[in-house]
């Protein structure tokens, strides 16, 4: 496991960790929409989750589950969502990407929020 600083900048503070299965290896035309996927998730929990003055930590995983398929997910301790944002930009790109990976979107938001991404390599 990996951790980064937290980030007190502008009254933030953010702690960042990931977690990787070293057996994970993926092709560019998976791991770009990946990229992206984290990018959005990452960026979201930031902005909404830990309004100043709440801190808080956002956990980045990535694991095999059974076989070739995979799990990804993002996971913040803060406030919550309340609604799934269904008409943003942003959740429909999410979206758009799962769908490209043949994979499934699970938002878990109790406590904090979990998005998940499960897809077959």
């Amino acid at each position: 496991m990996r951790s980064a600083a937290p980030n007190h900048r502008a009254g933030r503070c953010i702690l960042l960790t990931v977690e990787s299965d070293d057996t994970i290896l993926l092709h560019a035309d998976v791991a770009i929409p990946l990229g992206i996927i984290a990018t959005e998730l990452i960026t979201n929990a930031v902005k909404y989750a830990f309004p100043p003055p709440l801190c808080g930590t956002i956990s980045v995983m990535a694991r095999r589950t059974h076989g070739r398929e995979i799990e990804f997910a993002v996971r913040d301790d803060g406030r919550g969502m309340g609604e799934t944002r269904e008409g943003s930009l942003g959740y429909g790109l999410v979206k758009t990407l799962v769908k490209g990976l043949r994979g499934d979107l699970r938002v878990t938001d109790q406590p904090g929020v979990t998005v998940a991404v499960v897809f077959k390599t």
